[in-house]
């Protein structure tokens, strides 16, 4: 697939990043949005503001890293996402959010699931992966293992990552991960454990 088929993707990825921004879960140009079409991944490009960017913007790369199109340069975060879609065939959509809540709890070592509806989405916890330094190979490796086949994890002292079959879908569970990370926090709080 090549130009004019890509720019529906494209548009897409755009959506998804407002609708994120539109929705507390990100600022500005933090976080990142991304989809796997064939073998390419159309990602967000770095430091531009979700409210002003275009379809035109949004970076083409290969799975290895290599930039296709696209003006500006990819998401400093690019490592993750290609790490993410290699170990993950099943992933076409990936959303990295620094949410508040998310980005609290990811301070811990992990954080119980309260909602029944949230479990069957995450299991017992939401994994929090090892720390490692923003945009390495070092941190899509320790983001790549706490996902392992789940649909979100935490990224230490960073965010959040939801994957999903569709962009729609891995917004979804972004959204969840934050409402989870909330109740959690909130439930330490009440508790007396003070998060």
């Amino acid at each position: 697939m090549s130009g004019p088929s890509l720019r529906p993707w494209r548009d897409r990825v755009v959506a998804t990043a407002r609708a994120m921004n539109d929705l507390g879960l990100v600022r500005g140009s933090s976080g990142n949005v991304s989809a796997r079409v064939g073998e390419k991944i159309l990602i967000t490009p770095s430091g531009v503001p979700y409210c002003s960017m275009r379809g035109q913007q949004v970076m083409t790369m290969t799975i290895e890293g290599h930039v296709l199109s696209g003006s500006g340069v990819p998401s400093s975060e690019w490592r993750m996402h290609a790490a993410i879609y290699r170990a993950r065939p099943d992933v076409r959509a990936i959303v990295h959010t620094h949410s508040p809540y998310a980005t609290a709890a990811s301070f811990q070592q992990s954080f119980p699931v309260a909602p029944d509806e949230a479990r069957l989405l995450f299991g017992e916890e939401v994994p929090v992966s090892r720390p490692a330094p923003p945009g390495t190979w070092e941190l899509a490796e320790a983001v790549t293992e706490a996902l392992a086949a789940g649909r979100g994890a935490l990224i230490a002292r960073h965010g959040a990552v939801a994957v999903g079959q569709t962009l729609g879908m891995a917004l979804l569970h972004a959204e969840k991960i934050e409402e989870v990370a909330k109740l959690s926090l909130l439930l330490a709080i009440h508790e007396g454990r003070g998060g």
